[in-house]
C-alpha cells in the first residue's frame, strides 16, 4: 500500500511542477511583451524628443530639419 501512495503524491506533484514551470514561461513572455512595448514607444525616460512632421503627420526625431517620411521642412512643426 506504501508504493501505491507514493505514486499518487509523486503524479500529483509532477503535475503541480508541471503547472508551475507552465505559468511561470507565461510571465516571461509577458514580461518580454512589455519591454517590446516600451521599447516600440518610447517608454523610457531617456527617450528623445520627437515631433509631428506638419506635412505628413509622422512622427519624427525633433532634430533633423527636414522629415525623413516626405521630406519635408519640420520648420513651425508642433510638438506632441
Amino acid at each position: 500500500m506504501g508504493h501505491a501512495y507514493v505514486a499518487v503524491v509523486g503524479g500529483a506533484v509532477g503535475r503541480a511542477a508541471i503547472l508551475l514551470a507552465i505559468c511561470a514561461l507565461v510571465l516571461v513572455a509577458i514580461v518580454l511583451q512589455f519591454g517590446q512595448v516600451r521599447a516600440l514607444y518610447g517608454g523610457s525616460e531617456t527617450a528623445e524628443e520627437r515631433i509631428n512632421c506638419p506635412s505628413c503627420g509622422s512622427r519624427v526625431p525633433a532634430e533633423p530639419d527636414a522629415c525623413e517620411y516626405c521630406g519635408e521642412s519640420l520648420e513651425g512643426g508642433a510638438e506632441g
